[in-house]
């Protein structure tokens, strides 16, 4: 194992400094913390299935501070930054997310149409829908306090992010199922 050090916010994380008190007995606390960076290693490719195993099963089992050190040195320790947006940049988002899937809808819809008359296209109508729904995503960008700051907005676009966070696992959760049936599990 190389003897780099990680970021020192995580060493924080633990109820004393593990270089500094290597001596000290480790918590339960500690432990988690622990195995949350030799989860997170393993999750991003940095250890193998039993190199993963082999660091948990010492993790769990380290007495002191110092035992847990060496678990941790050779990992990129560095925690992935949360990506916090401000809610000026969530609305700034949604709205221009939601004013490009209409966007495509509406020219799907023209296009289809065009294809499906065997007339040549006379009319562009798709811009009309398009100016209609552009114009919240123009005052989201000119004035973004004011969208951000309106709690109704903020708390229906919370309410979205997890409806769809919900039926992402209800969906993984289904097809996990029907997988484990067909397999006879």
């Amino acid at each position: 194992m190389s003897e780099s050090l990680p970021e020192r916010p995580l060493w924080s994380r633990f109820s004393a400094d593990p270089h500094r008190h290597p001596t000290v007995r480790a918590s339960d606390a500690d432990r988690d913390v622990a195995a949350e960076v030799v989860n997170a290693a393993f999750s991003d490719g940095r250890l193998d299935n039993l190199e993963h195993a082999d660091r948990l099963e010492a993790v769990l089992r380290a007495k002191t501070l110092g035992e847990i050190v060496p678990l941790l040195s050779d990992v990129s320790l560095a925690a992935r930054p949360e990506r916090t947006k401000t809610p000026v940049a969530r609305v700034r988002d949604t709205s221009l997310r939601t004013w490009l899937g209409l966007a495509l809808l509406f020219n799907v819809i023209w296009i289809a149409s065009w294809l499906l008359s065997g007339s040549a296209p006379y009319y562009y109508w798709p811009i009309w829908p398009m100016i209609g729904t552009g114009i919240p995503v123009i005052i989201a960008y000119l004035f973004p306090d004011r969208a951000a700051s309106d709690p109704e907005l903020m708390a229906r676009i919370e309410a979205d992010r997890g409806a769809r966070a919900q039926y992402r696992d209800a969906r993984r959760d289904y097809r996990d199922h029907k997988r484990d049936r067909r397999q006879g599990r």
